[in-house]
């Protein structure tokens, strides 16, 4: 703006001093000289416009290119990962805790017997059992056994509605009744899962 300013004085300050009087031919060479550095000036603002125009341009691709990076790493971490999870959201629990485990061995028992991560020496009942045959989650009732009417259809049709299932649940104090859709197992003390080979259940991991 305060280019366009200069120029304008500069065009009055030549009319003003030649163009009142252009008949003599010094003063028709001061006219052009004038005219030429009115011209050269023009030509020099343009030019620095558009280097202004291209730095600009330079400066929003530079940052498109940043965000696009930034927008690519944060695509490439785990979305589904508990430690990544942790990480993004600043928490400061340790990552082992974060990790999921799994039972080794893989118990089942009454009610009695807390659910938990079983180990050897920690024998606790799986309570994140999954059925590689059926691929269903295991259902269970606590203080209750299955009748011994049950079959393989009546937990086909009813599988996985609780209310549907407890039509064969028969009450028993510290048992538990275990069920995919195609097995079903009561259980009174601990068993481990290895001692049961007609049952395909494993440990489906437990958030820890």
């Amino acid at each position: 703006m305060m280019m366009a300013d200069d120029l304008d004085e500069l065009l009055d300050e030549v009319e003003a001093k030649f163009c009142s009087d252009i008949s003599l031919p010094g003063q028709r060479n001061q006219v052009d000289q004038a005219f030429e550095q009115v011209q050269y000036r023009s030509e020099r603002a343009c030019n620095t416009k558009q280097d202004a125009t291209r730095r600009l341009k330079n400066d929003d691709i530079d940052t498109l290119l940043e965000e696009l990076l930034d927008d690519d790493d944060v695509k490439n971490r785990p979305a589904d990962s508990n430690v990544g999870k942790a990480i993004r959201s600043g928490s400061k629990e340790p990552v082992a805790q974060l990790v999921k485990r799994k039972c080794c061995p893989v118990f089942v028992g009454g009610s009695t017997i807390p659910p938990g991560v079983g180990t050897s020496n920690s024998q606790r009942v799986c309570n994140q059992l999954r059925c590689i045959s059926c691929d269903f989650g295991i259902a269970s009732f606590d203080d209750h056994e299955w009748d011994s009417t049950c079959d393989y259809l009546f937990f086909r049709n009813n599988m996985p509605d609780c209310e549907r299932l407890r039509a064969k649940l028969k009450r028993r104090k510290g048992a538990r009744a275990y069920s995919c859709q195609c097995s079903w197992h009561s259980a009174l003390a601990l068993a481990d899962l290895r001692d049961q080979p007609q049952l395909k259940w494993v440990c489906g991991k437990h958030d820890t």
